[in-house]
């Protein structure tokens, strides 16, 4: 009796529970491993939030006003700014339209879209570097920036809606991510070794183009915290990219910001600049 009782209660339990095979369905493989549409999806989306905190700028209203004659900058020069303005915004709205279900792009139409925006970047680059020479840290600006640009329309290119990036995607995808982590990275570099150097004096860093202190930390942004205003059309007017301003306890000391070096450098004879140094900020 107790055999037959044990026996139909053992037939039960696995009538009523799934096999091994059954179990297998469910736990399969590919279930644990996340699918490439989805890869390149969070990748993409990482990158292009990465982009736009590295290369962003704050917004110039008086491009689009008139000056002090009443006249406004040709509409070509409006539309150009606002171009650049907005080129590092870029891989977000891309990435927000994948977010949204956006199928991936054909590749021959991503390759024009990037060849595109190659061109464009490259001429708006050199278009801002006719007032001046151009500085490393200008082209390396422009040059990162179209590249990053052009990936993010690489990256989601491909064939049957999905996504199938190419090696020149994956290679301009890590160029753009080293510069933004570069151009990241440099707030925290200064920030340290501006306490290090002041060691305890009144200090502060500020702009020396633009004669104004640093009001934000995304101002010491790699790709914000340099000038652009030295070149052959102002050669008796030197401006370094930033300055510091320490009053040490035996008389302040001016140091120069190097992105080059992504150092302080002291400035031998301060006093002897055209261009004065010491009235950039007041350090506290």
């Amino acid at each position: 009796m107790n055999a037959a009782f044990s026996s139909v209660t053992f037939s039960s339990f696995l009538a009523a529970h799934p096999s091994q095979d059954e179990w297998a369905v469910f736990f399969e493989p590919k279930d644990l491993v996340i699918q490439p549409a989805m890869k390149y999806k969070i990748l993409f989306c990482a990158y292009s939030v990465l982009i736009f905190a590295a290369y962003i700028e704050p917004f110039d209203p008086s491009i689009f006003e008139p000056n002090g004659r009443g006249k406004t900058l040709p509409l070509f020069f409006q539309a150009t700014y606002l171009y650049s303005w907005l080129a590092p915004a870029i891989p977000a709205f891309i990435g927000g339209l994948v977010l949204l279900g956006l199928p991936s792009i054909p590749r021959s139409l991503a390759r024009c879209i990037a060849v595109f925006s190659i061109v464009s970047g490259l001429l708006l680059t050199l278009f801002g570097m006719v007032p001046s020479l151009g500085s490393d840290t200008q082209i390396l600006h422009g040059v990162t920036l179209t590249i990053a640009v052009a990936a993010s329309f690489l990256i989601w290119s491909g064939s049957g809606g999905q996504p199938h990036p190419s090696r020149a995607a994956k290679i301009g995808i890590s160029i753009g991510t080293i510069a933004a982590l570069w151009s990241l990275l440099t707030v925290p570099m200064i920030l340290v070794q501006a306490r290090f150097i002041a060691d305890g004096a009144p200090y502060c860093i500020a702009e020396h183009s633009k004669n104004a202190p640093i009001e934000a930390v995304r101002d010491l942004r790699g790709f914000s915290f340099y000038t652009t205003a030295t070149g052959d059309k102002s050669t008796s007017k030197w401006y370094f990219h930033g300055l510091m301003l320490v009053d040490h306890p035996d008389g302040q000391r001016v140091y120069n910001w190097s992105p080059g070096r992504w150092r302080f450098d002291p400035v031998e004879r301060p006093d002897a600049m055209i261009e004065p140094v010491r009235n950039v900020c007041a350090p506290s």
